[in-house]
């Protein structure tokens, strides 16, 4: 059990580093020149890498939080660095229902995943008690 608390901390520590390291980058790029519009544009895709972390460690529950946190970050720069600029695009804000739709996605698919092996782990636990025990497994 210590593990799986081990690696669901790691990813709440990689998650917040990701989105405070993208949102600094987002801020601290600039948006006077129109050269750095499409480094922006790949700034808002990694934006995808935290909620996926947090996706894969917390299932739906996880997605959803790190797709809010990172649209709050995201659209914040928005706000603040794209306003008054004719290379604002209202596509922009298409990206927080993308980060939400990867978020829950993958958290469905995480907590599958965790379900199967859970119940594999349970198969494998009978097996071996049986073969202890010298009986047969049953469900």
């Amino acid at each position: 059990m210590y593990e799986f608390e081990a690696e669901r901390t790691s990813a709440k520590a990689r998650t917040v580093v990701w989105i405070v390291a993208i949102g600094a980058a987002h801020f601290l790029l600039g948006t006077r020149a129109h050269s750095v519009h499409g480094l922006h544009v790949v700034l808002a895709g990694l934006f995808l890498i935290p909620v996926l972390i947090a996706s894969g460690a917390f299932a739906v529950r996880g997605g959803i939080l790190a797709a809010a946190a990172v649209s709050a970050v995201y659209v914040s720069h928005l706000l603040w660095s794209w306003r008054d600029s004719a290379m604002a695009n209202p596509d922009q804000y298409g990206m927080v229902g993308v980060y939400f739709t990867v978020g829950i996605a993958a958290g469905r698919l995480a907590a599958i995943a965790n379900w199967r092996r859970a119940q594999r782990d349970e198969v494998i636990r009978r097996a071996n008690a049986a073969e202890r025990s010298g009986g047969s497994v049953h469900p």
